[in-house]
């Protein structure tokens, strides 16, 4: 396509080369050159028609003419070839009168999108479609015919102009099945890749055009490569760009696209500074140094730029009008950074103006001339013409988002910072890691998000505001924190950093932000304004934060902090550098002026949370000495002496803060607040009013913004102050709690219930109104469902509260644990509240671990109120036990808690009168409950009984000392308005003294039926103890009887295994002694020459002769297998027999008579030997032979 985009190629008609008119039938034609092309179409148009040339010739012959700019011409011709005739004429060239029809309805396509006006552009659509439908009729398929290409092309170029992507999209689709002519054409597949381009999906748009490339091979067109190249430079593959737009400009030379999109590589791949030294890496030990990485890269940077402005020149010569070069020369100029803006305006006019002069150009590039004229304009300081422009590039292609930015940065600049935030949101939506675009969205966002906050803070000081809301807040910290990590050394940004996270309370990673920019300055980075020097307020609040997230443990790093703070403000206020610990001597603190009042009065605060109280204190005067009006002072003293619960001192100072500045709405909540705590609902109620009315003081910005939306900045009061809705509706609320007080003899007036009502709805209202300010404040919720679980709708209050917990656990993102922990959570009225809502349902169990919550996260489990709900849910639990012990806890808390000690002795009379209760029962039942109930696990009915009585007893002591104090408070009319306000009736205390003197008298028959049924237990458990002993006594003599006998069998055992041992040696030696004998007789007749005498046929001899090595010469005598003891043989003697059958060696085979004997061969024995198991048992008896 060329620039204008025409859809048919315009390869033939280049300046320069000559067309051929064929004459008639001949072989002759008529030469006419391109550029000679006379001014007047008629004389060619005449040739053509009289020579009935080729319509393709009439096609080249139009398209020379538009080559040249003569348009009229060309279109001219083309309508003169679309005539109803020409089909008379040319009736086979149905190819050829098609594509003249297509071009001609792509040039009406092309002068539609660049009309203005939306009559004519309609107009040049609707010749257009009809020239297409014209073309769609000369092929059908109904006639058998394929259909051709071009149309469908050609109708898809149209709903393009109309910006239908989707139809032009199906359209594209369809016609990549269709023929050109019947050849293949790439076209179709330029047109889907042109399609993703402009969608932005580069990656699919460059697959689309390879495969175009693959489809054609070498024969493909420029524009492949060219299309290659602009998914390359939008990709960011600046090499692979190169390499397309380079062998672009080899095939076709001319193309200005080209040499443009090379030029644009020229300017962004190269760079002033090299790539290691942006991302922080210096020049190594034996590499290049810093100074000579950054030469070569301005070198390096200057050539490629040099070459692209060539490249742009070369352009801009072939094709003055091209957008893309006007566009590229124009940004050129404003980069170059002198007053070139009117060459700028020159490139830009005519883009900017539109109309048919544009034609060529796209909606980006008008909008991109829009773009470059309005930053000239812009830094130029001329903002009003700036902002038109940029808006007008917005409007010539809605998908052109840089604008945007622009138009942030003037609303900025002219102080609206509303439209400010709106046109960089639209930024940051297309350009989310733009790092200029993250600062500034980053710091609209944190404008927006102080002027929406609260004044307050929390920890040791106030350092800022509490923020649009944890969630808004975070999400600014992030944007904020992306540009911090793209630009570590961006001092104004870790600022606005450590702010977004001070707003949203993530105090340890804002501590983690002011430090790190206190790291910049000290390593030699600079502020915005070029200064180095860490202000006394950076450093104050790193102090801060220190105090607020290391407590104690930092105590001493966070007094280095203020005291290097101290230095920095008295450097600030022309000190001489004296040093902190010196700055900070009474006397000094005395002189304090400016900033350095702050810090010492954070130093106080450190103090103070620290628990030195004497020391805060004399802090505190001191600084009331340097600065009277200073009423923060006062404040704290008030709060200090109310933490100690010394209400009177606490209501003083803060009404001298009052006194000091009357218009200070700190001082009137304070003195309200010191009221509520001293139960004085009305006036605190009163107060709080007041407080609504208190003029309010804007700063200069809300001022004006109040005056711009027709209100008067003198008339703002603090009508809609969140804290003082909140704290009138609590006021509000507790008068009618009082009001509704069970020891109010009035609260059957319908007056009273009348003004009860009055204050609940009056409440209800204070917490909607508060609700409808701010939607997560989490303490008008809590109110809320306060007045929805009075009026018993509990299950609606259980919802409310818990969609409060669940607020406070998102916004922390810390679970239940830590909510507690949050500022959020300041207060523990979530945790008691929901605490009471689980109990009214029953849920004793989840009500006992709210409470314990509250108690342990907020009180360090000393508040006798919360102790009291802990008490009363344990009462409905049925577990008295723990009951008196949350009592009796609270009363060493608040030993003057009338209201407790009735409460105790209630419980006390209670689980005596069920203990009596249930022992009675099983008593009448004739059995004695072992147990009985809770707390009496293991103890017997008495000791039931008796433990009932003591209780009956203390709590007739306690109710007869609270009829004492109602009396004595009674007498007096005056005293007597205050009764309830003890907590108790005087007339439940005597029923309650009658009922327990009674219990305990009705308890004493009781009593000694218990003791009888004890004695009689105690004389069954005696019995049974003296039969145990005397069975067991038994078993003893038994067990000694048996255990005697066993010991005598076992010594007549040992007894006769040592007779058979005594035997045995006896035996041992005589056969000893005998066998020497028979030795010696051997060796006497071996000398003598005597002869041995042959034994008679079939009789056996004994042999004696003996080898020295003969196993059997140590056999003993009795031994069966001895050849010396064969005669010998016989059965065992009684007295034998008896001893080894002691021994367990008794064996059958010593009766055998019937055993072979043995033969003698060659003089050796083939005796029978032993079994294995009589020899182990000979051997265990002490028998055997140790030879074997």
């Amino acid at each position: 396509r060329d620039r204008r985009g025409s859809t048919m190629e315009t390869d033939a008609a280049i300046s320069g080369m000559t067309i051929y008119i064929p004459i008639g039938d001949t072989n002759e034609a008529v030469e006419v050159a391109v550029n000679d092309l006379p001014d007047d179409e008629g004389e060619i148009l005449g040739i053509l028609q009289a020579e009935l040339a080729p319509l393709d010739v009439w096609l080249h012959v139009a398209k020379a003419y538009l080559s040249k700019g003569k348009e009229e011409q060309f279109r001219n011709i083309l309508e003169e070839a679309t005539q109803p005739e020409i089909e008379t004429y040319y009736p086979d060239s149905k190819y050829e009168r098609t594509a003249i029809l297509c071009t001609l309805a792509s040039y009406h396509v092309n002068m539609g999108k660049a009309e203005n006006d939306k009559i004519r552009r309609d107009d040049h659509f609707y010749k257009a479609d009809g020239l297409l439908r014209a073309a769609e009729l000369i092929k059908q398929k109904a006639n058998g015919e394929e259909p051709e290409q071009a149309p469908v092309v050609g109708r898809a170029h149209l709903e393009l102009a109309k910006g239908n992507l989707a139809a032009a999209e199906k359209l594209v689709d369809a016609a990549r099945s269709l023929k050109d002519g019947g050849a293949g054409n790439v076209l179709p597949l330029l047109m889907k890749a042109r399609l993703l381009y402009d969608r932005g999906q580069f990656a699919e748009a460059l697959q689309w055009y390879r495969r175009a490339l693959r489809s054609q091979g070498a024969a493909a067109p420029a524009g492949v490569r060219l299309g290659i190249g602009a998914c390359q430079y939008q990709l960011g593959n600046f090499e692979g760009a190169r390499l397309a737009f380079e062998r672009t400009i080899q095939l076709e030379p001319t193309n200005v696209d080209a040499l443009v999109g090379l030029a644009s590589v020229e300017f962004n791949a190269a760079s002033a500074v090299p790539a290691e030294l942006t991302h922080g890496d210096g020049g190594g030990a034996d590499g290049p140094s810093v100074e000579e990485k950054l030469a070569d890269a301005k070198a390096n940077y200057v050539a490629a730029v040099k070459r692209g402005l060539e490249l742009l020149e070369r352009a801009f010569t072939l094709d003055p009008h091209h957008p893309g070069a006007q566009v590229e020369l124009a940004k050129h100029f404003l980069y170059a950074g002198d007053d070139n803006l009117q060459a700028i305006e020159q490139l830009t006019e005519t883009l900017i103006r539109g109309g048919a002069d544009a034609i060529g150009s796209t909606p980006r590039l008008r909008a991109q001339a829009a773009m470059t004229r309005a930053k000239a304009h812009h830094s130029r300081g001329e903002l009003q013409r700036a902002q038109g422009l940029y808006q007008a590039a917005a409007q010539m292609d809605e998908t052109f988002h840089e604008p945007n930015f622009g138009l942030a940065q003037v609303a900025l600049t002219r102080g609206d910072n509303k439209a400010a935030l709106t046109y960089a949101e639209r930024a940051y939506a297309a350009f989310p890691n733009s790092v200029e675009v993250q600062r500034v969205y980053g710091h609209c966002r944190r404008i927006a998000d102080d002027a929406a906050a609260m004044n307050g803070g929390g920890g040791v000081a106030s350092v800022g505001n509490i923020g649009a809301g944890p969630g808004r807040d975070l999400e600014t910290a992030g944007i904020l924190k992306k540009a911090v990590e793209a630009d570590p050394y961006d001092y104004d940004a870790q600022i606005e950093h450590g702010d977004a996270l001070l707003a949203a309370r993530e105090y340890e990673a804002a501590l983690a932000a002011y430090e790190g920019a206190v790291e910049i300055l000290n390593n030699g980075g600079k502020k915005a304004d070029g200064t180095s020097t860490i202000s006394s307020s950076l450093l104050n609040n790193v102090g801060v934060l220190k105090a607020m997230t290391k407590g104690a443990a930092g105590h001493e790093d966070t007094r280095a902090v203020f005291l290097a703070a101290l230095e920095a403000a008295a450097k600030e206020e022309g000190g001489k550098g004296e040093k902190g610990e010196a700055l900070d001597e009474p006397a000094e603190r005395r002189k304090a002026t400016g900033a350095r009042l702050q810090v010492a009065f954070n130093l106080a605060r450190l103090s103070e949370e620290k628990g030195d109280i004497e020391d805060a204190t004399a802090r505190y005067d001191d600084l009331l000495v340097a600065s009277p009006e200073m009423t923060e002072c006062l404040l704290r003293k008030a709060a200090m002496a109310a933490k100690r619960e010394n209400f009177a001192a606490a209501e003083q100072f803060a009404r001298k803060a009052l006194e000091t500045k009357p218009d200070d709405p700190d001082a009137m909540a304070s003195v309200g607040h010191v009221l509520m705590k001293q139960s004085r609902w009305s006036e605190a109620q009163a107060q709080f009013k007041a407080l609504r009315n208190l003029p309010k003081k804007l700063t200069p910005t809300q001022a004006a913004l109040s005056a711009a939306a027709g209100k008067d900045p003198n008339a703002a009061t603090h009508q809609h102050d969140e804290y003082a809705m909140l704290s009138l509706a609590n006021a509000a609320y507790y008068q009618a709690v009082k009001l509704q007080s069970s020891v109010n003899h009035k609260r059957g007036d319908p007056k009273v219930r009348e003004a009860e009502q009055a204050h609940l709805d009056y409440a209800t209202t204070l917490y909607t109104k508060a609700l409808q300010k701010n939607c997560s404040d989490m303490y008008a919720a809590n109110g809320l469902g306060i007045l929805l679980a009075e009026k018993g709708r509990i299950d609606e209050a259980k919802a409310t509260f818990q969609m409060v917990a669940e607020g406070i656990t998102a916004a922390t993102g810390k679970g239940a644990e830590g909510a507690a922990d949050s500022s959020l959570m300041s207060s523990p009225d979530i945790w008691i509240n929901q605490g009471h809502v689980q109990m009214a349902k029953g849920n004793y169990i989840a009500a006992a671990k709210h409470y314990e919550q509250a108690q342990a996260q907020f009180f360090n489990n000393l508040d006798h109120r919360v102790s009291l709900y802990q008490a009363r849910n344990s009462y409905e639990a049925a577990s008295l036990e723990e009951s008196k012990s949350f009592l009796r806890r609270a009363l060493h808390v608040a030993p003057w808690n009338h209201r407790l000690r009735f409460n105790l002795a209630y419980v006390l009379q209670e689980n005596a009168h069920r203990t009596l209760n249930r022992t009675l029962k099983g008593a009448e039942k004739g059995k004695a409950a072992p147990g009985g109930g809770e707390g009496t696990e293991g103890t017997g009915r008495l000791q039931q009984v008796l433990n009932a009585i003591e209780e009956f007893k203390l709590a007739l002591s306690l109710f007869e000392q609270l009829q004492k104090v109602a009396s004595a408070s009674s007498k007096d009319k005056d005293a007597k308005k205050d009764a309830p306000e003890y907590g108790f009736d005087k007339k439940r205390v005597g029923i309650h003294v009658s009922f327990c003197a009674e219990a305990l008298k009705s308890a004493q028959p009781h009593l000694e039926a218990a003791e009888r049924e004890e004695a009689a237990l105690q004389a069954r458990r005696d019995a049974q103890a003296a039969a145990r002993r005397a069975a067991e006594e038994t078993r003893a003599a038994q067990n000694a009887a048996k255990e005697a006998a066993e010991e005598l069998k076992r010594k007549a055992a040992e007894a006769a295994a040592a007779a058979a041992a005594e035997r045995f040696k006896q035996s041992q030696e005589q056969w000893l002694k005998k066998t020497t004998e028979i030795r010696e007789a051997e060796e006497a007749i071996e000398g003598g020459g005597g002869k041995r005498k042959k034994s008679k046929k079939g009789e056996k001899t004994t042999s004696l002769h003996y080898d020295e090595d003969d196993d059997d010469i140590l056999l003993p005598d009795d031994h069966p297998d001895n050849p010396l003891n064969k005669d010998k043989k016989k059965k065992l003697t009684d007295e034998q027999k008896a001893a080894l059958k002691a021994a367990g060696l008794d064996d059958s085979d010593d009766d055998s008579e019937d055993e072979p004997e043995a033969k003698d061969t060659d003089g050796d024995d083939d005796e029978k030997d032993l079994t294995e198991d009589a020899k182990a048992k000979l051997k265990a008896a002490g028998l055997g032979d140790s030879d074997s």
